[in-house]
């Protein structure tokens, strides 16, 4: 495990965004209490390694006047999450619209249909498991406390399991933003840009995305993906399909 380094003041929040400007991709995770929408912290991690963990519930000043805004709206830096729905729902009471982002739910979404599959949502460590690539496990009971508690993420000061729960949502996705940003055929990234966008704000704008959603499977341009089910499937795509779970099971 790489050393995590927890910021919780403006300079040096500052100081580290500086540095992480200057980077090509940052991956990127936010935490926090999903009931009432409050950020938490923010996890970020570049390709040379570096781990860091903003402190957003000790210094909620660190967002805007510590300059992670600036990170979020970067048109030049790439942002990679999983699932940036969730991520943007907590940046929206800040008036943060996240650019230059890949999103690796949409990735694995978007590649299935670009084989011939109906959408579908996975979580990240399936996705991670897909591509071998190993993540940190946090301890069983340390992980049922986290599901259990509404306010596991506002508890202070940020213990090591949390550090580590931290960490490992970021650890492999720019290795996933790679592999998948390299499986998506020409043709398909503009379908991709559509779909991030509807996730971006599938939890901000929900009533209109679900609406837009709706209208589209009236569309030609999915009605091939039910009209010829596949009923036998190669290992190859059983493997591919395996872990994952039908859209209409996002809440």
């Amino acid at each position: 495990m790489p050393r995590i380094n927890v910021v919780s003041t403006v300079p040096g929040a500052e100081s580290v965004v500086r540095q992480l400007l200057c980077e090509p991709v940052v991956a990127v995770s936010c935490q926090g209490k999903r009931h009432i929408n409050e950020l938490t912290s923010i996890t970020t991690r570049v390709h040379s390694g570096a781990l860091y963990v903003f402190d957003v519930k000790s210094c909620p000043t660190i967002v805007l006047a510590g300059g992670l805004i600036r990170l979020f709206q970067s048109v030049e830096l790439v942002k990679v999450f999983h699932d940036i729905s969730i991520d943007s729902k907590f940046l929206h009471p800040y008036g943060i619209t996240i650019r230059n982002y890949f999103d690796t739910q949409v990735g694995y979404s978007v590649l299935l249909e670009q084989k011939g599959f109906p959408p579908r949502k996975i979580t990240l460590p399936q996705l991670c498991k897909k591509y071998q690539l190993n993540l940190p496990v946090p301890d069983p009971q340390e992980q049922k406390r986290a599901l259990e508690d509404v306010n596991y993420w506002a508890k202070r000061p940020l213990s090591r399991p949390m550090l580590i729960t931290c960490a490992a949502s970021v650890m492999e996705l720019e290795t996933l933003y790679t592999c998948l940003a390299g499986q998506l055929d020409p043709d398909m990234w503009d379908w991709f840009d559509c779909m991030s966008e509807e996730n971006r704000l599938a939890l901000t704008q929900r009533a209109r995305i679900q609406s837009v959603k709706s209208a589209r499977r009236t569309e030609e341009f999915l009605d091939h993906l039910y009209e010829y089910p596949i009923t036998r499937l190669t290992e190859e795509e059983r493997q591919l399909l395996s872990d994952s779970f039908p859209e209409t099971h996002i809440s």
